[in-house]
């Protein structure tokens, strides 16, 4: 038969009693009586500081492209530039690194550097504007696209010159241009003014009625209901606000499409509704709300 030791015994009845001695001392919570608004006398957080302080604009960009773009990327954006065929990445990696820390030097290998082409669409439509402005503000570690912001990313290199922040967003949006077409984005306009569909609910519409003219949810007496229901909407901002510049720079044009196509909460789905190329039409249109759009040399 087991026997506790006595001062062990001792030791766990005192602390026993303790326990039982401080529970009852322990604060007591009422859950009694009316509930209380969980929102009441609570401040807003303020809005978020915008990713980009002036609008960007096609035009500002194509200056800034010509002076420090089209060596590689080429004067229409096609990745040809006179500087492209001998492009590299640069001779260091992770292993490279670790190894220099003990002394030891590895020649990293010399590996060809394709420049982007601007006219592949589908490399574009899966790209967010603020990755693409990490791109060109950090560069691109390993590979000869250098940073044009103050400070490269490990393993990029320092680019020349120095690009300011809206510099930078001038300059991707005019490389954006390159991925539609003034066709395109003139269709697209058209669908979103002017083509009346089936919402549901016995209810007709354009675009135009719930998201407003200028692309700022304030439309029709349909988007005062959907302000009425969303949250942020009545305050111009989130999903279907195409003037919320920090929603917009980090959507990606197929994330756009889809929620056109699939539908989205209280928006139905176009899918039977929209051909591919008109809802493609419709995407690149949205992006003009928050840009300037003009076309890119060549269109």
């Amino acid at each position: 038969m087991f026997c506790m030791p006595a001062n062990v015994l001792r030791t766990l009845l005192i602390l026993g009693l303790f326990a039982a001695a401080t529970a009852g001392c322990q604060p007591t919570v009422g859950v009694g009586g009316a509930a209380a608004s969980t929102g009441a006398g609570l401040a807003q957080a303020p809005p978020p500081a915008p990713l980009v302080k002036m609008r960007p604009a096609a035009e500002r960009g194509r200056a800034v492209y010509e002076k420090v773009c089209w060596a590689c990327h080429g004067n229409e954006g096609l990745g040809d530039g006179p500087a492209a065929a001998g492009l590299v990445g640069p001779r260091k990696n992770p292993m490279t690194d670790f190894f220099g820390m003990f002394g030891v030097k590895l020649k990293g290998e010399d590996l060809p550097s394709r420049p982007a082409n601007f006219h592949n669409q589908v490399a574009q439509r899966l790209n967010t504007p603020f990755s693409l402005f990490e791109t060109i503000r950090l560069g691109r570690p390993h590979t000869a696209m250098p940073a044009f912001g103050p400070k490269p990313a490990y393993g990029a290199n320092r680019g020349f010159p120095e690009l300011k922040d809206d510099q930078i967003w001038d300059v991707l949006f005019y490389a954006k241009t390159w991925s539609t077409t003034p066709a395109a984005v003139a269709a697209g306009q058209e669908i979103y003014r002017n083509r009346v569909t089936d919402i549901g609910g016995g209810r007709t519409a354009t675009c135009m009625v719930c998201h407003g003219r200028s692309g700022d949810g304030r439309g029709d007496d349909l988007s005062r209901e959907i302000a009425a229901r969303i949250w942020g909407w009545d305050k111009t901002t989130g999903a279907g606000i195409f003037t919320d510049v920090n929603f917009m720079l980090q959507r990606k044009p197929s994330e756009l499409y889809q929620a056109i196509w699939n539908g989205r909460g209280l928006m139905p789905a176009y899918r039977e509704k929209l051909k591919d190329d008109e809802v493609w039409a419709l995407v690149d249109y949205l992006w003009t709300f928050m840009y300037d759009y003009r076309p890119a040399r060549g269109q």
